[in-house]
């Protein structure tokens, strides 16, 4: 193998396949997209960031990665349990300023970065090991039930304030119940079932009616952008942002991001740190758990170092894009797994629908219900408790 290719393993798992797992990749990269778009978009938005730094954070970072990483499935870009401490550590940083939240989150993506550098050159990978099962399934289970309750508000159109705990959440839902928006539940409660109904249910259905697996699945991953597409069309055909108070998402800026580096000279870098390192070692752990237990059903090897030198390089990229702390997702890398992808680029055909989406389609979101994302945002996190 050549220096190259060591340092890049996507150029050696290429030359080792001649090209011949790509239309395979092709496909499952294309079925990763079409789940991969809507979690970007309300990721972004449980970060309490626009709605287009979930987009950035999907199509330069899994291209990084695909050459960096040592994971031939590991789909990567915005994660549930890192939003939400961004937002943790933004709401008391930038307060009401969306400009300095902005700054903030990159300050942030890039402090992740260098830590995961740092650990990469002391070669540290091996910590990991001492992380228990029961702590990491732990915190990823509070994580999710702390997630699942920043969701409620727009589930329900209760205003909760975005600082607001989660206890404090639940009083201000029971305090708020006679502003409860009976048009917003809907489009949450119908979002729940469906995304419910279209895992084993609808595919299981499909199978009975003679349709094969394979194609059953790829139907039942489908659902999020069809939901997104058909909420999206109903709200804006009956004007319900207008005339039932129901949340949209709004005005969405087409386009994909310049290179900027005008937030390295902002303030709070040291404040941020702490959360940095907590981001940082959330987003590691997450990603080399999920990276290793589909390794071991291929039989493949992940190198701890070689994935901290990745998602490194892979934070501090997205970063320089506009783009929010990123790791490897759950959802998505099973999703990536389960489609057949033998290499990395899978993800980079990810990355292309994901920027196509960004370059043509942003505008017909702007009626795309909120509610309809917490729903997303919900159903995703709920695999994340570990009962």
């Amino acid at each position: 193998m050549s220096q190259l290719q060591r340092w890049l393993p996507l150029l050696g798992d290429l030359a080792r396949t001649r090209g011949q797992t790509l239309p395979q990749d092709a496909l499952a990269g294309t079925i990763t997209a079409i789940l991969l778009i809507p979690q970007a978009l309300a990721y972004a938005l449980l970060a309490g960031l626009p709605p287009q730094v979930g987009l950035y954070a999907s199509v330069l970072p899994p291209i990084v990665y695909a050459f960096f990483g040592s994971s031939r499935t590991l789909a990567v870009g915005p994660v549930a349990v890192a939003a939400v401490m961004v937002s943790s550590a933004l709401v008391a940083f930038a307060g009401d300023d969306p400009a300095r939240y902005l700054s903030g989150a990159l300050i942030l993506s890039v402090s992740t970065g260098a830590i995961l550098l740092v650990l990469a050159a002391l070669r540290l990978g091996w910590l990991t090991n001492f992380i228990s099962h029961p702590v990491l399934s732990g915190f990823t289970t509070g994580a999710a039930i702390y997630i699942i309750g920043t969701q409620l508000g727009p589930l329900t159109g209760i205003e909760v304030p975005r600082e607001a705990g989660f206890a404090e959440t639940l009083v201000q839902l029971a305090l708020g119940l006679g502003t409860l928006k009976i048009p917003t539940v809907c489009f949450g409660v119908v979002t729940v079932i469906a995304l419910v109904l279209a895992r084993n249910p609808l595919v299981a259905a499909l199978q009975k009616i003679g349709m094969k697996k394979e194609a059953a699945g790829i139907v039942g991953r489908t659902a999020p952008l069809v939901l997104v597409v058909a909420t999206t069309v109903i709200s804006a055909a009956l004007n319900l942002h207008e005339t039932a108070g129901v949340a949209v998402v709004g005005a969405i800026p087409g386009g994909l991001p310049g290179f900027d580096i005008g937030f390295l000279s902002d303030p709070g870098w040291l404040v941020l740190l702490p959360a940095a390192g907590m981001i940082a070692l959330i987003a590691y752990v997450e990603s080399i758990s999920v990276a290793k237990s589909l390794a071991f059903r291929r039989r493949e090897k992940i190198d701890p170092d070689r994935e901290l030198l990745a998602l490194g390089v892979t934070n501090v990229a997205g970063a320089l894009v506009g783009a929010m702390p990123v790791a490897g997702g759950f959802a998505r890398s099973m999703v990536n797994f389960e489609a057949g992808a033998k290499t990395q680029a899978a993800a980079i055909v990810t990355a292309i629908w994901v920027a196509l989406g960004a370059l043509f389609f942003t505008g017909l979101l702007r009626d795309l219900p909120k509610a309809v994302l917490a729903a997303i945002i919900v159903v995703a996190v709920f695999q994340l408790i570990d009962f």
